[in-house]
């Protein structure tokens, strides 16, 4: 599956969410909800790394509340790239994969 069909979907479930909650989506309320979103991933990594309470829940359980919670994470930010209209898999390039071979190789012979 592609990047562009799983935002579709994510898309769907995002204005279905709204709708039953009476939400305006919007831009702003994708990048509020994506803040809420790595907040929830911080408990998460608390909780899962065992610097936080473990709330009743298993090391299995807390691994998997600390997945979702990243999956939501990614699910906002590619709600919020596409209310904004940028492609995701073009801005990951466009800003990461211009460094490629920026960094020197130590095992590499001394430039001449």
């Amino acid at each position: 599956m592609h990047l562009s069909e799983i935002t579709d979907r994510i898309e769907k479930l995002s204005e279905q969410y709204a709708e039953v909650y009476g939400i305006e989506t919007s831009a702003q309320w994708a990048l509020l909800k994506l803040t809420e979103e790595v907040g929830e991933l911080a408990q998460a990594h608390l909780t899962a790394t065992g610097q936080s309470r473990d709330r009743g829940r298993s090391a299995e359980e807390r691994a998997q509340d600390l997945a979702e919670e990243l999956g939501d994470v990614i699910g906002m930010c590619l709600v919020y790239a596409r209310l904004q209209g940028i492609d995701p898999e073009q801005a990951v390039a466009d800003k990461w994969f211009r460094y490629e071979g920026d960094v020197a190789d130590p095992d590499a012979p001394p430039a001449t």
